[in-house]
């Protein structure tokens, strides 16, 4: 009879744990309809950077990778994940086509986060679309200012001499390097306010390194958009805490987002490297 017993609890937890797990990729994989959105400006041009980083600091050696796009335009910049991007569209796509299930194209390793620099003017907004979090997220923040050193060290890059600067940003240490040929004051995710654009990026223990992989000069101008939908607004750090909620335990969180009914006290950590710590 005990041994029935534990059977039939075993049955459960793996149920239970085998329901939400599913529930979490399928939450992983939630996706933004894109259809509505703003024009803020136009972008001249383009720069395409992979993103190679690191998920778990235990495991430094598996490294996932991202390709994002900065868009330059007249006054506002913008920066965001290709892949995402082509994620949402694609899952919009099969959905409207009446697929039973919605592909993982290049989502895995995406990141969610787009960066509006200078919109508004002087400020930064920051959105997080259909994030792992269920849901989507945006911030707004002053234009971080960056205290860059610059250093008499060059190498080449893509065939532009560049110089080498460096800076601490948020409890990281940074490496740039930029090229003053091309007189744009911005790089990857936040940065910017070196003279010349930043083709490479790192933080000192290369937890995340930035690579441009190629401009664009743009013969037609592409709209920078801001897509509409439907946001919860909050602060950066509680953002930040709000992530650290989830990775503390993705189970329960996933658990009380979809108000589902299932027990389960285990603890479900999830390795969480955020690129700023402060």
């Amino acid at each position: 009879m005990i041994m029935k017993n534990l059977i039939i609890l075993l049955s459960i937890y793996i149920f239970s744990w085998n329901y939400l797990y599913t529930q979490y990729f399928n939450f992983m994989s939630e996706y933004a309809n894109l259809d509505k959105y703003t024009v803020i400006d136009s972008a001249y041009l383009k720069c395409a950077y992979k993103l190679t980083y690191i998920k778990d600091t235990i495991k430094p050696n598996e490294k996932s990778t991202d390709l994002q796009i900065l868009q330059i335009g007249k006054t506002i910049f913008k920066y965001f994940s290709q892949y995402k991007l082509d994620y949402c569209n694609s899952a919009m796509k099969e959905e409207r086509s009446g697929a039973d299930a919605i592909s993982n194209i290049k989502e895995e390793g995406a990141w969610s986060y787009e960066v509006f620099k200078n919109y508004p003017q002087g400020k930064e907004t920051v959105t997080d679309i259909a994030s792992m979090l269920q849901g989507n997220f945006v911030y707004e923040e002053d234009l971080p200012v960056f205290d860059w050193k610059i250093n008499s060290e060059r190498q080449t890059i893509l065939s532009y001499n560049c110089q080498k600067a460096t800076v601490s940003f948020r409890g990281r240490d940074f490496i740039a390097w930029f090229a003053p040929d091309i007189p744009v004051p911005n790089g990857p995710w936040k940065f910017s306010g070196l003279p010349g654009l930043i083709l490479k990026l790192s933080d000192s223990e290369n937890n995340f390194v930035y690579e441009c992989q190629g401009l664009e000069q743009l013969k037609t101008k592409e709209a920078i958009k801001f897509y509409k939908v439907d946001y919860t607004k909050l602060s950066r750090n509680d953002l930040s805490k709000l992530y650290q909620r989830f990775h503390d335990n993705f189970v329960t969180y996933i658990r009380s987002a979809l108000n589902s009914q299932v027990k389960n006290n285990q603890i479900f950590k999830v390795p969480y490297n955020p690129i700023e710590l402060e």
